[in-house]
């Protein structure tokens, strides 16, 4: 006869709201001290004579910037699956989970690109070898954006609304402003940047908030053991 399952196995529900504070917080805060770091930037239409003795003065700064936000990729990681698993908690559609999978992918890779791209800058900025041309052409990258950042952060951003609004899986006073930022984060100039700043307090307050709603649910007891029939027992 098989014996049953005498070890109970139970589900810390506080678990994915740990993860989404580290996650959320630790996002928010790298990115904010990689901008930091980085400081005033030049835009793209700087001419490369200005680009060379700029780099040649804040080339370490600009690699310690580089290096904060490629953190800040890596720290989205355990956000995003936080979202996920609350998500798989709440009475939603499979492919809703698989959307935050791979929203929070594309918004990890996006931010480590271009975390790459600041350290190209650190590193070569201060090589007098360096070709102006190559030089300027890299700062472009690096100041532009990338349409595909907005891109990644609006497909988060509407699976996160759609999350709250429509699976209750997140407040609905975290899925609206997600939604409004899920708009403006595809949206050129001042409009794509301000959302971008919002979105680092959005991750950090839907952190806490998990974290907050994590501890406020009870515990599950203990799942007792498989009760086996009388009549098998006594044929054993």
């Amino acid at each position: 006869m098989t014996q049953p399952d005498l070890h109970p196995r139970t589900v810390n529900p506080s678990t994915p709201g740990r993860l989404a504070a580290f996650g959320g917080l630790g996002f928010a805060v790298a990115s904010i001290a990689g901008d930091l770091a980085i400081g005033p930037f030049p835009g793209p239409a700087t001419p490369a004579s200005q680009l060379v003795p700029f780099y040649a003065a804040h080339h370490a700064q600009v690699l310690a910037g580089g290096m904060l936000l490629g953190l800040s990729g890596i720290f989205f990681v355990p956000f995003g699956l936080a979202v996920w698993a609350r998500i798989r908690q709440a009475p939603a559609s499979p492919l809703l989970a698989g959307l935050a999978v791979i929203a929070t992918t594309l918004v990890a890779v996006t931010t480590l690109a271009g975390a790459g791209v600041y350290g190209v800058l650190g590193d070569i900025g201060g090589q007098p070898g360096i070709s102006p041309a190559a030089l300027q052409a890299w700062h472009i990258m690096g100041s532009e954006g990338s349409l595909a950042d907005g891109a990644s952060t609006f497909l988060f951003l509407l699976t996160a609304a759609m999350a709250g609004l429509a699976a209750r899986a997140i407040p609905r006073w975290l899925a609206w402003p997600a939604l409004l930022l899920a708009v403006l984060a595809l949206l050129p100039g001042p409009f794509g940047f301000l959302a971008s700043m919002v979105f680092l307090a959005w991750t950090a307050a839907a952190g806490i908030t998990f974290l907050v709603l994590g501890a406020r649910q009870p515990r599950p007891h203990l799942v007792h053991a498989i009760t086996v029939p009388a009549e098998e027992v006594r044929h054993a």
